[in-house]
């Protein structure tokens, strides 16, 4: 009689413990994929105040369509990314509602494109023909259309494009649903302070843990790990992360008021975005500059702007002013995977695509961390690429 088969090798049951430095929105997605989904003890350090930085001072767009499909010059596969990123913003709202008993502001109603002149209109027709050739849905829209759909948009208004993949989420709800659900969770720990990283023979680690997130924004490559009782900067572990570079960002909020927009609205680097509680107008995009204090003539610029598309808006009420600082890489695409260190990984540089690009990066670094196999539209986005490119 013949022997029956071995049995299969055991399956591992070792679980890594995590550790995150970094708690703005790709951080605490993260630790919400990691411990509230999949099980795995996670930390996250951050010395300053969670869920800040860019995340807080987002808009919350969730734009494949306007900010990816047509764009010169960034990585081939962006929009494939952004896309995908989009597709499990629904399911990932409803995950993060659940798991703290609060909303997250999400909305897939469709955004407008809008086009005043010639060169919009010209812009308008290459991001269409963009979609065409990706297969991606879309309407271009007579502006009558438009007017019945946003009755806010000035009259002399030449053309329009609705981008159904074009939504929105309430950012800051976002962040602040994310840390309730890990305070909630039992394998959760967040503690506000720089984590003690340290080197022992160029080995990074990290006592009490066994794998390391780096998700420090524009500020990642300058996260410091001691060594020999000297403070040295992550980026002497992967000389990938000095490709994250600043990119400034101007905004404001007004009140809702009679008549005022009700759709995401966008033209050129203008966008509005209706909140439950405001109107947010956006952004100014300034290379290499880290401030996080607005200027009051940037400010009343934007403002400006945002009333020629949407008159109501000119009267008003300001609510808030605000700058921000954005990480971004020469490809303006992320850096997402393992880094040169055997033991860290990274998810920063994400540009003008943090809020959208949170739930695929929080998954892409959760299969890694658990040794899962990855596409190779994932593999893409590896921190080499910014090296070979170098």
């Amino acid at each position: 009689m013949q022997s029956p088969p071995p049995p299969p090798p055991p399956i591992s049951s070792f679980t890594p413990k995590v550790a995150i430095l970094g708690a703005g929105i790709i951080g605490l997605a993260t630790a919400f994929e990691l411990a509230v989904k999949r099980g795995v003890p996670v930390t996250l350090y951050d010395p300053a105040p969670m869920g800040r930085g860019a995340s807080w001072a987002a808009a919350g767009m969730l734009a494949p369509a306007y900010e990816a499909a047509a764009e010169e010059g960034v990585h081939p596969h962006l929009f494939e990314l952004c896309m995908e990123g989009a597709e499990l913003w629904p399911d990932f709202s409803i995950d993060l509602a659940h798991a703290a008993d609060t909303d997250s502001g999400y909305s897939g109603r469709p955004s407008l494109a809008l086009a005043f002149d010639k060169p919009e209109t010209a812009a308008i027709h290459k991001l269409a023909r963009a979609l065409d050739a990706r297969g991606i849905a879309h309407e271009e829209l007579p502006p009558a259309t438009a007017h019945l759909l946003e009755p806010s948009i000035a009259p002399d208004l030449i053309a329009a494009l609705q981008m159904p993949t074009d939504g929105q989420v309430d950012n800051r709800a976002v962040v602040r649903a994310l840390i309730m659900a890990l305070q909630r969770s039992p394998l959760a720990t967040l503690r506000s302070e720089a984590a003690p990283l340290r080197s022992e023979g160029g080995r990074l680690t990290l006592e009490g843990h066994d794998l390391i997130l780096a998700a420090g924004g524009w500020n990642t490559a300058a996260i410091k790990v001691e060594e020999n009782g000297q403070p040295l900067s992550l980026v002497n572990w992967d000389p990938a992360l000095d490709q994250i570079d600043c990119y400034g960002g101007q905004m404001l909020s007004v009140a809702h008021g009679y008549g005022s927009p009700e759709t995401t609205l966008r033209c050129g680097p203008i966008y509005i975005a209706p909140k439950a509680d405001r109107v947010i107008i956006g952004a100014t995009v300034e290379p290499g500059v880290a401030t996080e204090t607005p200027e009051p003539e940037a400010i009343t610029a934007l403002h400006a702007r945002a009333a020629r598309l949407c008159p109501v808006l000119e009267d008003l009420p300001v609510i808030e002013t605000w700058a921000g600082i954005r990480p971004g890489t020469p490809d303006r695409a992320p850096m997402i995977g393992a880094t040169a260190a055997p033991n860290l990984f990274v998810a920063a540089g994400h540009y003008r695509n943090g809020i959208l690009l949170a739930p695929i990066t929080a998954r892409i670094i959760a299969d890694l961390m658990l040794c899962k196999p990855l596409s190779p539209l994932h593999e893409s986005f590896s921190p080499s690429r910014l090296c070979a490119a170098a």
